[in-house]
């Protein structure tokens, strides 16, 4: 006798409105100089004002967002914090990947195979949106395989605070192929069975994208000063 897998809960509006600027965040639609007001978000997805206050305000207690007189913007992180963030999640990840991999099933693996393919393609494609947002969904796809929920909410969380260095650095077509790269060794080590290749390989990409932040960093720094 087949069990059906149990349906997904049903969002309510909040939810779906933190989740739909959640994603604009994190594909770049939503910029340091964007202001966003309830009255006009509600009017934009034709709900009420609350439920877009309820997911602005969520959104500013994990730290991503600051609260003004003009409504929410986008929270500017410092390269310091920046820097301390990395050194946590370098602490936390190569250890929930290893968890994950030790885990994951076919069905996680082949969302994981999946988001990987589409960054391939949108990288030979020479699409930064594209493979930006692929990208998140193959990290997503083996973070939400980690057993233990709180860490990897936690760790999430934490890569959304540094949001600002993805966007950065994958528009930049040989950083993108240092991500690839990464997601390819990540993606052989699930397949493999090999939870300690998969902590090394996820040691690995935070190494090589706190470099390419800082390398990106310096030639902002370079550009203004000129």
């Amino acid at each position: 006798m087949n069990k059906s897998k149990p349906a997904a809960p049903k969002l309510n509006i909040r939810q779906q409105v933190y989740r739909h600027l959640r994603s604009r965040m994190r594909s770049g639609e939503i910029a340091y100089d964007d202001r966003l007001v309830d009255h006009e978000i509600a009017a934009e997805l034709q709900v009420s004002r609350m439920p877009v206050r309820e997911a602005l305000l969520q959104l500013t207690s994990e730290g991503l967002l600051e609260g003004t007189s003009r409504g929410f913007v986008l929270r500017r992180f410092t390269p310091a914090d920046i820097a301390q963030i990395f050194e946590i999640r370098m602490l936390l990840e190569p250890e929930a990947a290893a968890a994950a991999c030790r885990q994951a099933g076919l069905e996680g693996l082949a969302l994981m195979n999946k988001a990987a393919a589409a960054a391939e393609k949108a990288h030979a494609a020479q699409d930064p949106l594209q493979y930006m947002i692929a990208n998140d969904a193959f990290r997503e796809s083996w973070i939400t395989l980690c057993p233990n929920t709180h860490l990897s909410t936690m760790i999430m969380r934490l890569s959304d605070h540094v949001e600002a260095v993805r966007l950065a650095t994958l528009r930049e077509s040989n950083y993108r192929e240092l991500s690839l790269q990464a997601t390819r060794g990540i993606l052989q080590a699930f397949l493999d069975k090999d939870d300690e290749q998969a902590r090394e390989q996820v040691r690995s990409n935070l190494r090589h994208a706190s470099m390419c932040y800082y390398a990106t960093l310096d030639e902002m720094l370079e550009r203004q000063a000129d």
